[in-house]
């Protein structure tokens, strides 16, 4: 469904007055603006992203002044109509803080607000959401967003629009721009976003209270005004990486002030943070500290399924004379992992760690953030940059990758749990993923080489080598490296040590590719 701007009519039907209409004051005339709204547009291709977006702009919102935010601005070309003084000014996201660590929302919404303030009237912010991937604090934070583009919009006077490249940002990411937005800009026009849920739902709303608002926008008699009823619903709490679940104990509602939303690190040392950023302390409880991380990091590996008592009985204390002994202790150790969880509130504690018959099974609050999913896409994405040619698209999403691999899955787990040849709940995925962070570094290693960016490709070189001394790929582009700088002893030692590596890891043979190579750039 489209609203065109010379006649404010729909293709369809004109909307009612309720909460679910555009949030537009139409004009019926050739000169009518849109109503300063919160609006994303979407494109493939980041060379043509904001040509395109500028365009659509022109057409169906009346652009004459825009302040971009990029996250590469120093690669901004003013497009033709866009270069007169103060038409477009470029903002770096590094200067709004969208690159730091911790990322605070807030302070960027606060710092845009002043820019937008000494733009002039029925000026556009246009943001490339790029900077999503530009560290993990920023892709686990992304949908905070959403808020304070409205939040913007109500304070400036401005129209805001959100840019997503659908090429390069995860699945987790685009969802949420469906919700965060209510129309869409496109080339045929400003569409109506039927996904859209107003802010205090998206953020904090229950998904009975979501579904109730999505239904009455489809037909006012499936409008349902129960407030009460509707927050206090049962809703679903598990992850998108959970399945789903049957618990004997009883879910706690999730209230307001209880709403939580967790960023699980799994990549070197096991963190979870709160939604205030506050981290989750494994001793707090005063158990044993190694055991109850231990069961959080086997218990989330098994997902939706769950695992039974003597599973996990077995697996902490495999040396226990008696059965009876080694659940006891599991029980004490499920009641410590639970008050680790509730923050202070414990009856939060239950309802992350719920029992399902002779099993226990672990739920994050919904929408939770794992670094392992989105490392998972980010990597599939750039093979799929890589197959088609698109370079630069494939540059990025390595990138992100790389930044949010810290290390090797539960690398603080000690050894006797993880080299659990029984179960195999972490060696294989552990090295498997290690595998994956190798060719993140051998793409981009190849990809910089290529363009003659000899400095990072060593780094994802070195970066490699010290996963993997015996990564053959790695001491490959550095000798192809070296042999373009003209650095002849370089090289030779390159090749030292790839053989001393060999001595020290069980004699291996000689690649015979590698002798090869190291003979032709040396003659």
């Amino acid at each position: 469904m489209y609203l065109h701007r010379a006649t404010g009519r729909e293709d369809e039907q004109v909307h009612q007055e309720n909460d679910w209409v555009l949030p537009y004051s139409m004009e019926h005339s050739e000169s009518a603006l849109f109503a300063p709204c919160s609006l994303s547009f979407f494109g493939t291709r980041q060379s043509d992203l904001l040509r395109d977006f500028i365009r659509c702009a022109k057409l169906h919102l009346g652009l004459k002044s825009l302040a971009y935010v990029s996250p590469s601005p120093g690669q901004v070309h003013k497009p033709a109509g866009m270069t007169g003084k103060g038409v477009l000014q470029v903002m770096a996201a590094e200067e709004l803080g969208l690159d730091r660590v911790p990322i605070s929302l807030g302070a960027v919404g606060r710092a845009l607000a002043g820019r937008l303030s000494d733009m002039p009237d029925q000026s556009i912010l246009a943001v490339d959401m790029g900077w999503g991937l530009h560290t993990a604090s920023a892709t686990a934070n992304f949908e905070g967003w959403m808020g304070i583009a409205h939040e913007l919009v109500e304070q400036s006077g401005h129209t805001v629009v959100s840019i997503y490249n659908r090429s390069l940002l995860i699945d987790e990411h685009l969802m949420a721009a469906l919700r965060g937005h209510s129309a869409v800009l496109t080339s045929e026009g400003v569409v109506k976003n039927p996904h859209w849920l107003p802010p205090h739902l998206n953020e904090k709303g229950t998904l009975r209270e979501q579904v109730n608002f999505w239904l009455g926008g489809l037909s006012p008699s499936l409008a349902r005004n129960s407030p009460i009823a509707d927050s206090h619903a049962a809703e679903g709490a598990d992850p998108r990486w959970l399945l789903g679940r049957r618990a004997e104990e009883k879910v706690i509602p999730k209230e307001e002030a209880l709403r939580e939303r967790w960023k699980i690190r799994c990549f070197g040392r096991l963190r979870v943070y709160r939604a205030d950023g506050s981290q989750i302390h494994w001793a707090a409880s005063g158990g044993a500290t190694t055991k109850t991380k231990t069961l959080f990091a086997y218990l989330l590996q098994q997902g939706g399924k769950g695992a039974r008592a003597d599973d996990l009985a077995d697996l902490l204390w495999p040396e226990a004379e008696k059965v009876e002994a080694a659940r006891n202790r599991l029980y004490h150790t499920i009641r410590c992992l639970r008050q680790a969880l509730e923050g202070g509130l414990p009856e939060r504690g239950v309802g992350y760690v719920l029992r399902d018959g002779s099993s226990y099974v672990l739920v994050p609050p919904e929408r939770s953030w794992l670094d392992i999913s989105t490392f998972e896409q980010l990597c599939r994405q750039s093979q799929t940059h890589l197959k088609t040619g698109d370079l630069d698209e494939a540059l990025i999403c390595l990138r992100a990758a790389d930044r949010l691999y810290t290390g090797d899955l539960f690398e603080d787990i000690p050894a006797e749990y993880v080299d659990d040849q029984e179960r195999d709940w972490c060696w294989t995925r552990r090295y498997w993923l290690r595998d994956m962070s190798l060719k993140v570094q051998r793409d981009a290693a190849r990809i910089y080489r290529a363009r003659a960016d000899y400095s990072a490709a060593l780094v994802h070189c070195r970066k490699a080598l010290a996963m993997d001394p015996l990564a053959e790929f790695a001491h490959e582009e550095s000798m192809q490296v070296f042999a373009a700088q003209g650095r002849r002893e370089a090289i030779d030692r390159q090749f030292a040590l790839y053989l001393d590596s060999l001595s020290r890891f069980d004699n291996r043979p000689r690649s015979e590719a590698l002798v090869k190579l190291h003979r032709s750039l040396t003659a």
